[in-house]
């Protein structure tokens, strides 16, 4: 196993709008990221208050060691100032963390996020736990409704961490944030152009690393909040969505399948986490699991499988 504590990490951050939930993420990453060690760098892509937005970063990190500006000549959607950013402006040999602005990071995350990537030489990206992530979401059973409560899931989280395993493998790693082995960029390329201003670019990445034989992690004792501001509007946001869909399940027919063989799976670790800490999240012990299969469409024999394990 290889050790992490000498890896250094450049944060890279994306930015279309939003100054306030901007802020946010901001003060948390110069209160939690040792800057002695690695690096932030803020990407303003030319968003509807875009001099707004590059007064306010830069008077924000202003003295703020290893914390830099750019500022892109036009805009180039996530999908493009991801790739800019990572294979242009970053000239160190760092690993990679893509975080959404939209975020506030807790106190560890990036040692435990990067710890779980160098447990094994073949983890390739990892992702942490969050109140609004889907797959990463605690509870797990919030998911279908988009997350709960933020500072009610962090409670939940501190609650049950040491009572999961220190990571899993996921399907896939969650776009709003992922930490990336940088030998890995080299060999697979980051981003596909083809998914635009986003939405789907995350899925192909993992799923090409994947091929690849590497792995996508969620790291159960790493917490980012996700405060999912609106940079598109949700008419543009579900044609996005409609139109990258079909892009990644042509691409990886199997897809769909993985993720819903994953969340059974992860429903049942994590309903006995939170049994184990003394929570009661849900009116009956199978009412969560009845949402997310119902949500999901899972099939008889995997809610029956579950159901079973929660008889007693």
């Amino acid at each position: 196993m290889k050790n992490s504590s000498n890896k250094a990490i450049t944060v890279v951050i994306p930015v279309y709008g939003d100054w306030t939930s901007l802020k946010q993420c901001i003060d948390s990453l110069k209160k939690y990221v040792d800057n002695s060690k690695h690096m932030v760098m803020l990407v303003n892509d030319c968003g509807p208050d875009v001099n707004e937005i590059e007064a306010g970063i830069k008077n924000a990190i202003k003295g703020a060691q290893n914390f830099t500006y750019y500022r892109n000549k036009k805009n180039l959607g996530f999908v493009g100032t991801c790739n800019k950013a990572v294979n242009e402006l970053d000239i160190t040999l760092n690993d990679i963390m893509l975080l959404n602005s939209d975020t506030k990071v807790t106190e560890g995350f990036l040692d435990e996020m990067s710890d779980v990537l160098y447990t094994s030489k073949k983890h390739g990206v990892v992702s942490p736990r969050s109140n609004n992530a889907t797959l990463a979401t605690i509870p797990l059973s919030s998911a279908p409704q988009k997350g709960i409560d933020q500072d009610e899931s962090y409670e939940i989280f501190n609650s049950i961490k040491q009572k999961l395993p220190k990571f899993v493998e996921v399907p896939v790693a969650h776009g709003f944030c992922m930490l990336i082995k940088r030998d890995l960029i080299k060999r697979f390329g980051l981003f596909d152009p083809i998914f635009g201003k986003g939405y789907g670019e995350e899925v192909d990445f993992c799923m090409r690393i994947k091929k690849g034989g590497y792995k996508s992690l969620l790291s159960n004792r790493a917490y980012v909040y996700h405060l999912e501001a609106r940079s598109f509007t949700l008419e543009s946001k579900a044609k996005m969505l409609e139109v990258n869909n079909k892009i990644v399940w042509e691409r990886y027919p199997k897809y769909r399948q993985l993720v819903r063989d994953y969340m059974v799976e992860a429903q049942a670790r994590e309903l006995q986490a939170e049994r184990s800490a003394g929570l009661n999240l849900s009116e009956s012990k199978d009412s969560g699991l009845k949402v997310l299969i119902k949500s999901n469409k899972y099939t008889y024999k995997f809610a029956k499988k579950i159901r079973d394990m929660f008889r007693n």
